[in-house]
């Protein structure tokens, strides 16, 4: 069972290390479209909307890309938990649940962090034996996680906007 989740809590922190270079990436183009709507503005008006729509576009996938490195965060911290203190708690499967609700409500989820999704959830429920009552009562505050991850995310930004 510890080395199942010694293997998922690498997997997961590999995630986060990759989920971080396509956020900096796709921050990078935003930015880049940004610039070049603003530039193209006044000779070019047609050409900057369609500047303004594709940063628009990245800035909502980096938003979903913040949510899900806030959720692999928070699945980071409890299999650290388990690693260490050799404690499963009941927040743990949630956050898992919570994963595969992500994936599920996210439609534009890339094949490569889909199937990333179900590899951690797949190996963590080969790892360790969760009782169905557990799985039910987890699937239904799924949702709570997945609002506490908006919560996290919106305390970030207004953190970040105060700072600037």
């Amino acid at each position: 069972m510890k080395r199942g989740l010694q293997r998922l809590l690498v997997e997961v922190k590999t995630a986060r290390g990759k989920l971080r270079l396509w956020q900096n990436r796709l921050t990078a183009k935003a930015e880049q479209f940004r610039r070049l709507s603003v530039s193209n503005a006044s000779r070019f008006s047609t050409l900057a909307q369609q500047y303004a729509k594709e940063s628009e576009q990245l800035e909502s996938i980096i938003t979903f890309l913040n949510k899900f490195d806030v959720i692999l965060e928070m699945l980071e911290l409890k299999l650290e938990t388990i690693v260490f203190i050799d404690y499963i708690s009941q927040d743990l499967v949630n956050i898992v649940e919570a994963l595969k609700e992500f994936k599920r409500t996210t439609p534009m989820l890339g094949t490569e962090l889909s199937l990333l999704v179900d590899e951690i959830y797949t190996g963590f429920y080969a790892s360790v034996e969760v009782p169905e009552p557990i799985k039910i009562k987890a699937k239904e505050e799924a949702k709570v996680i997945l609002q506490q991850s908006e919560d996290v995310l919106k305390e970030r930004k207004e953190k970040l906007s105060t700072k600037t």
